[in-house]
């Protein structure tokens, strides 16, 4: 049926030319209100839902230091961890295809992952990688929120500070004593052992870096927006 026959006042069948054409979705204008399962955006909740802007201050240099610090951390990490997977590569190689003896590779394997699990800490608190359980942050208030933040982070400093200093102890009883691993190999021990100071001693400094951006507003507490519950 063509619309010079149609009793309705809205065109029907409509040619497809005039749907294509660029000027048809300007021209039809309905004063029919919008679907229900559309609702109108509150330019003031919009607002408000925008993240702020960080202050500027003499602190960015410091927190800006030591998160490339943590980053350097987590690229000798990273690169820790493929020497270890490349000497294991040749371990296997020697003993199964050579059928020759290994000295050093499996301690050398060894001292790799742990040495870059520690020196990759820094590193993973700045990505927020660690294990983390925050359903009770989420239910909390604004200031209670801030509360346990704040003690969150100065625990985790005592207890970065802790392992440095014992960790540094340690580095300079088997420097001083001459301590050497009981194999063949004989590595000195002080060499695998740094890496517990400077992975927790960094660890610090990534905690506190997030304890001065808490306080200075620069980020939220559990890195959860406020608002969002």
């Amino acid at each position: 049926m063509s619309n010079a026959m149609s009793p309705h006042p809205l065109p029907i069948d409509l040619p497809d030319d005039f749907a294509q054409t660029p000027s048809a979705s300007h021209s039809v204008k309905s004063d029919m209100p919008p679907p229900p399962d559309v609702e109108p955006i509150d330019p003031q909740d919009a607002a408000a839902n925008t993240y702020r802007q960080p202050p500027k201050g003499p602190l960015d240099p410091v927190i800006n230091a030591i998160h490339f610090a943590s980053r350097v951390c987590g690229v000798a990490s990273a690169t820790m961890f493929a020497v270890a997977m490349l000497i294991i590569c040749q371990l296997v190689f020697m003993r199964y295809v050579l059928n020759d003896s290994t000295v050093w590779q499996t301690e050398a394997v060894i001292f790799l992952m742990i040495g870059a699990t520690l020196v990759g800490l820094p590193y993973v608190q700045l990505l927020r990688g660690h294990v983390n359980v925050d359903l009770l942050p989420l239910y909390l208030k604004r200031g209670a929120r801030m509360t346990l933040a704040v003690v969150t982070l100065l625990f985790g400093m005592a207890i970065a500070a802790m392992f440095a200093f014992y960790g540094l102890e340690l580095v300079i009883e088997a420097y001083e004593g001459g301590w050497l691993s009981e194999t063949i190999w004989a590595v000195p021990l002080w060499k695998p052992f740094s890496a517990l100071p400077i992975g927790f001693g960094l660890l610090f400094l990534q905690f506190f870096a997030d304890f001065l951006s808490l306080i200075t507003r620069r980020s939220t507490p559990f890195d959860i927006r406020e608002g969002a519950f």
